[in-house]
């Protein structure tokens, strides 16, 4: 009973199929912190290079603002409005594009890859369904993300207003400054803001990576049950895997024995060819057997073996592409020929008969049986 618990305990790690069936169900390491740290960055880096562009940003802004005539003003206001807006469309695109850009490369760091899985994005009734909403905000879980978030507002507003109380007293004499000295005094507090917060982001993403990586981790934990099933659809049942163990012996013992039978190509009667591809030694020996069988038999380098030794022993060899592989293909070694192929052998053995006795014979190719013509693949034709 012990060791039934223990092997129901999910304490090994996932393996590789483990989590690539995760990322396809969309459940991917993820951290809202860095997320925020990565955005936050990025403002902090787009507002350093607006810095620099700022004195032309504030002459195009302010030049909204001017005009020669008050007759103009209705024309102005129109056409100033729509500088405006195509303004503030670019600055947003300024900040929007580099953040999207800084979301997709955080989740890249963070998960090791960008993800988009159909079966996350399907519709699913639990999300919209009020009772597992409120389970899931009434939780452990939720309970926790609470007093995370209240610990992290509490501290980033106490970090800010150590900021600002920094910069207190020039702020205090702004009154008595020009305006770029304003500007200045403003684009160096909230450049000190943004990096202080970045930095503490920097901290409790860190945390909150480790945190979920831990979490993600344990919930695609398995057991020796899980490791049994994921092996068992891999590499199939036991069942399986012993007959295509014993498949693959007969075929190894098919091959060698045909590559033993070449050794007996001097006892043939005649080599029927392809003329390359296939090669089939029969043998006829009235008196001992009443039907010509097969005594050798080869496809590729093995039926050029048997070429060459055939030439070798001065065994008659007959070209004929169609009875080679109707051979080749129903039958076997030491087997008889094939009832329906009796006809077509009986007329090359004739053929090769006269050839031996020095005639010069006409030679036709037999007629093979429709249903025993295959190609060189072995599908019938």
């Amino acid at each position: 009973m012990a060791e039934e618990n223990n092997s129901q305990e999910k304490t090994l790690d996932p393996t590789e199929k483990r989590l690539d069936k995760a990322k396809e169900d969309g459940d991917i390491l993820s951290s809202k912190e860095m997320f925020v740290l990565g955005s936050t960055l990025m403002g902090l880096i787009v507002l350093l290079c607006l810095g620099m562009l700022s004195k032309t940003i504030l002459v195009g802004w302010t030049s909204l603002f001017r005009w020669d005539h008050p007759e103009g003003l209705e024309v102005l206001r129109v056409f100033s409005s729509e500088l405006a807006f195509n303004l503030i469309l670019g600055g947003a695109a300024v900040f929007a594009f580099p953040i999207l850009a800084a979301v997709l490369f955080t989740q890249l760091i963070v998960g090791g890859s960008i993800n988009f899985s159909s079966k996350a994005m399907a519709f699913k009734p639990s999300r919209i369904n009020p009772l597992s909403g409120l389970k899931r905000i009434f939780s452990i879980k939720g309970l926790v993300e609470l007093v995370k978030s209240v610990f992290k507002v509490v501290f980033l507003i106490s970090v800010s207003g150590l900021v600002i109380w920094t910069f207190m007293p020039k702020v205090l004499y702004l009154s008595s400054s020009s305006l770029s000295d304003g500007f200045q005094i403003f684009y160096q507090s909230l450049l000190s803001l943004v990096a202080a917060l970045v930095a503490i982001f920097a901290i409790i993403g860190a945390a909150d990576y480790l945190w979920s990586r831990h979490q993600w981790l344990q919930k695609l934990r398995m057991n020796r049950q899980d490791m049994k099933d994921e092996s068992k659809d891999s590499e199939g049942s036991p069942e399986v895997k012993s007959r295509i163990r014993r498949l693959q012996m007969e075929a190894s013992q098919k091959a060698s024995q045909r590559a033993q039978a070449v050794e007996n190509i001097s006892d043939a009667s005649v080599i029927i060819t392809n003329p390359t591809h296939f090669a089939v030694a029969l043998k006829y020996e009235p008196g001992v057997r009443d039907t010509p069988y097969i005594i050798a038999m080869g496809k590729g380098p093995l039926a050029l073996r048997i070429i060459e030794e055939g030439d070798k022993a001065s065994i008659s060899r007959v070209r004929s592409p169609l009875l080679a592989r109707a051979l080749y293909f129903t039958g076997d070694i030491g087997a008889d020929v094939s009832e329906d192929l009796f006809s077509a052998v009986a007329s090359i053995l004739a053929y090769v008969l006269q050839l031996e006795r020095g005639a010069k014979p006409t030679f036709e190719d037999p007629d093979i049986p429709s249903d025993l013509l295959y190609d060189e693949f072995g599908s019938k034709l």
